[in-house]
């Protein structure tokens, strides 16, 4: 999670509505665009469509050794995106945080370190376009707290599986028969925090022996339509890439490094 200093953005507000009504993408007085989503989309199944996969391409690098021309073979990945229209979002009961304050978390951080260690906590990467832009989703509380959807892991949870049960008590709707099939896919980052405080690095620092907690990052493939719930109290918002760029005072470490992240993947605007 990051505690950010809210400036004007051009992150695109996602306001919901109840499931009989019309969701919107509402402007904000900046930058923001507009856009009316009023069909009902049903829940993507990955299985159903070979789009939704990613693909591998290959391409030959040149390299030179000792003045002898070689060629290597790399692996490009292409990532299959979907205009922000396509995806329906409603609502559902609010999601309240398991502690009440910073220091409250950090506090229970220290006491379950000694029985149950390492925390280790998982974050998703949800990427759709507009107007051939990547924009990630991000979950906004109040106006200075964005968070990518996730959590933390129980003891002995499978990440990936953990990963989708968080999407699911998140986002997902709350038919339990009707739940998003999350296709997660690449680890795109890791990060640690190597004391009871608020810092994070994407590496563990060479005085620390026993970090706090470790916080992986998956890029989920969404399909080409689903619907999704947000919680009363969050917003959802789709953040440009350009906007994240270079930009922790606004989005904190973690999320400002994404287009970092990303920037290795080939984007397909569906």
């Amino acid at each position: 999670m990051s505690v950010v200093a809210n400036s004007a953005n051009t992150s695109t507000q996602l306001v919901r509505s109840n499931w009989s009504e019309t969701n919107a993408v509402v402007s904000s007085p900046t930058n923001s665009s507009t856009v009316n989503n009023s069909v009902n989309l049903p829940s993507f199944t990955p299985d159903e469509s070979n789009n939704i996969n990613s693909t591998l391409k290959s391409s030959t690098i040149a390299s030179y050794d000792n003045g002898h021309l070689l060629e290597t073979t790399a692996l490009e990945r292409t990532i299959q995106t979907y205009p922000l229209t396509n995806y329906t979002f409603g609502t559902k009961d609010p999601l309240y945080e398991r502690d009440s304050s910073v220091q409250a978390r950090f506090q229970r951080m220290r006491e379950e370190f000694t029985t149950l260690g390492v925390r280790r906590s998982v974050e998703a990467v949800l990427l759709v376009h507009e107007h051939n832009l990547p924009h990630i989703l991000l979950l906004q509380l109040g106006t200075t707290f964005f968070k990518l959807p996730g959590g933390e892991l129980n003891p002995g949870e499978d990440p990936v599986e953990g990963l989708k049960r968080l999407l699911n008590e998140t986002i997902g709707r709350p038919e339990s028969s009707e739940q998003n099939n999350w296709l997660v896919e690449d680890v795109i980052g890791n990060w640690w925090r190597p004391n009871f405080e608020a810092p994070r690095y994407p590496y563990i620092p060479a005085h620390i022996t026993k970090p706090k907690e470790h916080i992986r990052l998956y890029l989920v493939q969404l399909g080409e339509s689903a619907m999704f719930a947000v919680p009363r109290n969050y917003k959802l918002v789709a953040a440009p890439l350009f906007e994240l760029y270079d930009n922790a005072s606004g989005y904190g470490p973690i999320i400002s490094s994404l287009p970092q992240a990303l920037s290795r993947f080939n984007f397909i605007y569906n």
